[in-house]
C-alpha cells in the first residue's frame, strides 16, 4: 500500500513538472511574437510601451502621422523623405499625407480627422489654416493624441507640444535683403506669395517686404498665387504687361519662383527671381544659370526627421522643447550645385 502511494506521489510530481515547463514555453513564445515584426535593439520596448513612456530606452515604436499642406509641392516631398528615412532608421511607422493643393483647407482638415479616427500615437500638422484645424485638434486632445506643429505654427492651440520650423519672418527678411542686393537701391519689385490667410506666407511676406525696403527697393505689387507654379506663371505674364519696369521678383515659395521664371524667360526678359524653400529643382535652376538667382533654404528634410524623433519622444513620455528651430541658409549660384547634390543624396537614402 505504501508502495502504491509512493508511486502515485512520484507520478503527480512528474505531471506537475511537465505542466510548469509547458507554461514557461508559452510565455517565451508570446514574447517572441510581440517583437518579431520590430526593428533594432529596442524591439522589445515596442510591445512593452505601446501608448506609454519609457523615457530612457530610445524609440519605443508607435504609429505616427504627419499631415502637410500639399504633396504637390517639392518642399513637402522633401519633408516626407526626411520623416520616412528617420522612421525606417528607428523602426517605427509614419504616414505623411496632404491634399493636392494648399488651398484645399477642408481636405486637410478631413485628413487630420481620419488619422485621429485611426488612433495614431502622435500627429504633426502643417496647417494651411491654423484657425480651421482648431476644432478637429480638440478631437485629438480628447483621444489623448499628442500634436506637434511643423513649418507653420498654430498660435491658438494651447495643447500643442512643440513647434518645429523656422522663424519665417526673419528668413523672409534674409531673402528680401539678398534680393535688394541683387537689384540695387531704387529698383522696383514684385512679390508673389502663397494663399492669403496662411500664417507662414503672411510672415514670409512681411520679412521679404522689410528686407527689400531696407535696401531701398520699391514694392510694386504683392500678388497671391497659392504656392502654385501655374498661377504664378499666369500672374507674372499679366504683371509684365502692366508694369514697364520690374527689376526683381521675390516669392514666398519655390513653386512660384519656377512659375515666374517660365513667364520671364518666355517673354525673353532677364529679370532675376529669388525663391523660398531651397528645393532640388530650384537649386538646379540656380546652378544652371536661369533667372532664378537664389532661394532661402529652409530644411524640410530635417523637419521631417525632427517630427519623427519628437513624436517618438512624446510617445515614450518624454518632455520636448516648446520650439525647435530647424534653421535656414541661402542657396546662391556659388553653392547651388553642391546644395542640390547633398539634398539628392539624402532623398536617395530615404528610398
Amino acid at each position: 500500500m505504501k508502495l502504491k502511494r509512493g508511486l502515485a506521489l512520484i507520478l503527480t510530481c512528474v505531471l506537475l513538472v511537465g505542466l510548469l515547463a509547458g507554461c514557461g514555453g508559452k510565455d517565451s513564445g508570446d514574447a517572441t511574437g510581440d517583437t518579431s515584426g520590430d526593428t533594432g535593439d529596442t524591439s522589445g520596448d515596442t510591445g512593452d510601451t505601446s501608448g506609454g513612456g519609457d523615457a530612457s530606452g530610445g524609440a519605443s515604436g508607435g504609429n505616427y502621422a504627419i499631415v502637410v499642406k500639399s504633396l504637390a509641392d517639392q518642399y513637402w516631398v522633401l519633408l516626407r523623405a526626411g520623416a520616412e528615412a528617420k522612421a525606417k532608421e528607428l523602426g517605427v511607422t509614419v504616414s505623411v499625407i496632404g491634399p493636392n493643393s494648399e488651398s484645399d483647407v477642408q481636405g486637410q482638415v478631413d485628413m487630420i480627422q481620419n488619422k485621429i479616427g485611426e488612433g495614431v500615437d502622435g500627429l504633426a500638422i502643417a496647417p494651411s489654416s491654423p484657425d480651421a484645424v482648431l476644432p478637429v485638434l480638440a478631437q485629438a486632445d480628447s483621444a489623448g493624441i499628442p500634436v506637434l506643429a511643423v513649418d507653420t505654427d498654430i498660435p491658438g492651440y494651447e495643447n500643442k507640444k512643440s513647434f518645429i520650423g523656422t522663424g519665417n519672418e526673419a528668413a523672409g527678411k534674409q531673402g528680401g535683403e539678398y534680393a535688394a542686393g541683387i537689384a540695387g537701391e531704387g529698383a522696383k519689385a514684385i512679390v508673389l506669395r502663397g494663399r492669403l490667410g496662411d500664417t507662414t506666407h503672411d510672415q514670409r511676406e512681411d520679412g521679404i517686404v522689410a528686407g527689400l525696403e531696407a535696401g531701398g527697393v520699391e514694392i510694386l505689387e504683392v500678388k497671391p498665387c497659392d504656392s502654385e507654379a501655374e498661377k504664378a506663371m499666369n500672374a507674372m505674364q499679366d504683371l509684365l504687361n502692366v508694369y514697364d519696369q520690374i527689376d526683381i521678383v521675390v516669392t514666398t515659395a519655390d513653386s512660384m519662383a519656377q512659375g515666374a521664371q517660365r513667364a520671364i524667360e518666355n517673354a525673353s526678359k532677364d529679370i532675376p527671381v529669388v525663391g523660398f524653400d531651397g528645393t532640388i529643382p530650384v537649386a538646379e535652376l540656380i546652378a544652371q544659370g536661369s533667372v532664378i538667382k537664389g532661394s532661402v533654404a529652409q530644411a524640410p528634410y530635417a523637419m521631417g526627421e525632427l517630427c519623427v524623433e519628437n513624436l517618438i519622444a512624446l510617445h515614450n513620455g518624454e518632455t520636448i522643447e516648446e520650439r525647435i528651430d530647424s534653421g535656414t541658409s541661402m542657396v546662391t549660384p556659388d553653392n547651388a550645385q553642391q546644395f542640390k547634390e547633398d539634398l539628392e543624396a539624402k532623398v536617395g537614402g530615404a528610398a
